[in-house]
């Protein structure tokens, strides 16, 4: 080849490979949230889309439970290593545990799944089957506790097949199937009942994986109390640390410490349900390692104390109920390719997916449940608490209710080279402060209404 047309064939090859390396990877956006349009819109959502409060008779509060395990031989989620790793054997099964409520005006219900997140394939099918019960997607909240050693099979793109196995259409009609069957239990169950919100800390079972500092920590867990007329008593509570005790690779479905905190529980009162609160940076401290040893000796830790408190929990019948479920609009992701740079966006699509989001909402007197699609940081729960307070609610935080924005960590720690700050944040810096500014404004509606 001649020197010319060579040096012609290498430029062109340059300047394409220039074009392509600029069509997959770009700038990261450090552009103020609040002069986008993104947030503009989810303002708009908030002014019109924002809580149905009622007030009305005595909250009546029904819940119940189903066995939602599927056969042995289906995958585990959880973690990527495990490239679809099935179960061979089920230590405690996994469950949903539904709560409903209604006050004569308006119902609402409360969905905890002993899985890894709320699927977004399972949220698209509950919502195409609510309204055969008489129901909108916002009287359903959702949250999931977490364990990452429940059945997998629900992750459709490349991501969510890596994370929980091969997709399985007949596990996610299953578990549908069994969230229908809960609600209609649940709501049978129904009796006028008292409601009560307690607190206990638990300071020496959480650490922050993130930084390691000892005062960044949510080490609250808040629960709340339920007690039929006819006597029969319920609790709800959500933790910050994260349920990842036993190991990665064993081949055992577990609701990790979760399951044994609810089956501590339920030998005391005839109830209980358990949902991850805000989990990013947060991780459980197991005292005897990654062993069913640890997830026996922490659940069983946090139940002595949460029934030890829920005895003095002030108790009051309830007339308010009130439900949300605003659309959170988003940046284009910036999943991170190093310090000043991501992949485009389509990367991300197709390795991930494309699902909306949405923070959601549920107030039984004045307690508000907030849930997030994310692994939320319980550091942010110092700025969540005051508001409450402010407005005289009791707040709780929950994550994962029916999308995944990934992990949720305070600005501050967006240049650490960490999984969390790095591979697990995909849509930039301030993410967090946006998110939380949300569910203030969202707190502040439901004190208004």
């Amino acid at each position: 080849m001649p020197f010319t047309a060579s040096l012609k064939y290498n430029v062109s090859c340059l300047f394409l490979c220039l074009l392509l390396q600029s069509c997959l990877v770009q700038q990261i956006d450090f552009s103020p949230y609040q002069e986008s349009s993104y947030y503009q819109q989810t303002l708009q959502a908030l002014e019109h889309q924002g809580p149905t409060i009622t007030t009305a008779d005595t909250l009546q509060v029904g819940w119940a439970k189903v066995n939602m395990t599927p056969p042995r031989h289906n995958p585990l989620a959880g973690y990527g290593k495990r490239r679809g790793m099935k179960y061979t054997s089920v230590h405690d099964s996994a469950y949903v545990r539904t709560f409903a409520f209604n006050n004569g005006k308006s119902q609402a219900y409360l969905v905890a799944l002993d899985l890894l997140i709320t699927p977004m394939a399972v949220t698209e099918a509950l919502e195409k089957v609510y309204p055969n019960l008489g129901l909108q997607p916002e009287q359903v909240y959702l949250t999931a506790t977490h364990t990452h050693t429940s059945f997998g099979g629900w992750g459709k793109k490349l991501m969510g097949r890596i994370m929980a196995g091969k997709y399985d259409r007949k596990i996610v009609q299953a578990t549908v199937d069994r969230i229908l069957e809960s609600l209609v239990l649940a709501k049978a169950n129904q009796q006028p009942a008292r409601v009560g919100y307690g607190e206990i800390y638990a300071a020496e079972l959480v650490a922050n994986r993130l930084t390691g500092d000892a005062a960044a920590l949510d080490t609250t867990m808040r629960f709340l109390k339920f007690e039929q007329k006819g006597g029969a008593t319920a609790l709800f509570c959500s933790f910050s640390a994260h349920p990842t005790i036993l190991p990665s690779m064993q081949p055992i479905l577990s609701r990790d410490y979760p399951g044994a905190l609810v089956d501590s529980l339920e030998t005391q009162v005839d109830f209980a349900a358990f949902a991850a609160g805000a989990v990013a940076s947060h991780q459980t401290k197991a005292p005897h390692g990654d062993s069913f040893s640890s997830t026996e000796a922490v659940g069983r830790q946090l139940a002595s104390k949460l029934l030890a408190a829920e005895k003095s929990v002030p108790m009051a019948y309830q007339q308010t109920l009130g439900y949300a479920r605003v659309p959170f609009e988003l940046p284009a992701t910036q999943w991170r390719s190093g310090d000043t740079h991501r992949f485009a966006p389509f990367l991300f699509r197709t390795v991930f997916g494309n699902y909306g989001a949405y923070v959601s909402s549920l107030q039984i007197g004045s307690m508000v449940l907030l849930g997030v699609p994310a692994d939320y940081s319980g550091e942010y729960m110092k700025q969540l608490q005051p508001a409450a307070q402010q407005h005289n609610k009791e707040v709780v935080v929950t994550g994962f209710n029916g999308g995944y924005i990934g992990y949720i960590t305070p600005e501050e720690h967006y240049p650490l080279k960490k999984y969390e700050t790095r591979d697990m944040n995909f849509y930039g810096p301030y993410t967090g402060t946006y998110l939380t500014e949300i569910l203030q404004r969202l707190l502040r509606l439901h004190e208004q209404k």
